[in-house]
């Protein structure tokens, strides 16, 4: 019997926005995302700092229900906190994304942090472009 603890890593975690525009002038209503349903919980563990628009997530699949690591907008995104995961699933897909072993190294609360502070940002610059 090991008594070896389970890995766990800071991350940032959202919630896929409820209700969102859609088409045309955002006449029409969708609810959460093609892969996500709303209100889902998602762990975000990266970014992408020079689009500033998009984040890499892992949550579960709206009808698969299985664990999946997906790019989404950050507009999609709501509800932002630093958290620590200690989902042993969640970590061996955050181990994978860093191939190089560098997980424990990102995956800090000050970059939680950081992230949380920075992508309400990113979320307000998209809504401004698309008002332009």
């Amino acid at each position: 019997m090991s008594n070896k603890q389970p890995e766990s890593y800071w991350t940032a975690v959202g919630n896929i926005i409820r209700e969102r525009p859609y088409g045309p002038g955002g006449v029409e209503i969708r609810y959460g995302t093609k892969h996500f349903a709303p209100g889902a919980k998602v762990y975000i563990i990266d970014w992408y700092p020079g689009t500033c628009d998009a984040v890499t997530v892992v949550g579960h699949h709206r009808k698969s229900h299985q664990l999946m690591k997906l790019v989404v907008r950050v507009e999609h995104l709501e509800n932002l906190r630093a958290k620590v995961c200690y989902s042993p699933a969640v970590s061996s897909i955050m181990k994978e994304h860093f191939e190089a072993g560098d997980a424990p190294y990102r995956l800090t609360r000050e970059f939680a942090e950081q992230l949380c502070a920075v992508l309400p940002h990113w979320k307000a610059e998209q809504q401004r472009a698309k008002n332009i």
